[in-house]
């Protein structure tokens, strides 16, 4: 009997252990109807601000994709890019080309009339030489734009767009 009653005890306590003492829960209040509408305004911001943000990333994306001038693309590369692309966008990559040429050019002109300033009996000089470096260097930089500058004309002109504004 002794253990019959040690073992109804000990099912008693662990069933309390088990079980555990519980608070009761109060219910949670019911938000009030401006509560609810400033709650769907706020997520109806989040949600805006979200979408213009992917909106925002995504055009970057796509003008890191299309919008760079990459010399280190082989020119078949960009032929294949080339030809997956709209006019429009086209258009906007060879003016970036376009730019950036007249950029070098703008200083290698430079270069040119400081060169021709120098006097002849300085031309085999330190500065003189310097100066045909960088010439050099900059008639090196031009070619390859050329010649990328050349593969977005020619898929403008293939797909029929105009490139009277694209001229050097």
């Amino acid at each position: 009997m002794k253990t019959r009653w040690t073992i109804t005890m000990l099912l008693i306590a662990c069933l309390t252990t088990i079980t555990g003492c519980s608070k009761k829960e109060e219910p949670t209040p019911t938000p009030t109807e401006s509560e609810t509408q400033e709650a769907a305004g706020m997520i109806d911001t989040v949600k805006e601000a979200a979408a213009e943000k992917v909106e925002e990333v995504t055009q970057a994306v796509k003008e890191s994709f299309t919008m760079d001038i990459d010399l280190n693309k082989a020119v078949s590369d960009l032929k294949a890019e080339a030809a997956k692309m709209d006019v429009k966008t086209l258009t906007e990559v060879a003016l970036k080309y376009k730019d950036a040429i007249l950029e070098k050019q703008g200083q290698l002109d430079g270069l040119i009339e400081k060169l021709k300033a120098v006097p002849m009996t300085e031309k085999l000089g330190a500065e003189a030489q310097g100066m045909t470096s960088e010439i050099k260097t900059l008639t090196d930089a031009i070619a390859p734009l050329t010649e990328r500058f050349g593969v977005y004309i020619d898929a403008i002109k293939a797909k029929g767009g105009d490139v009277k504004n694209l001229t050097l």
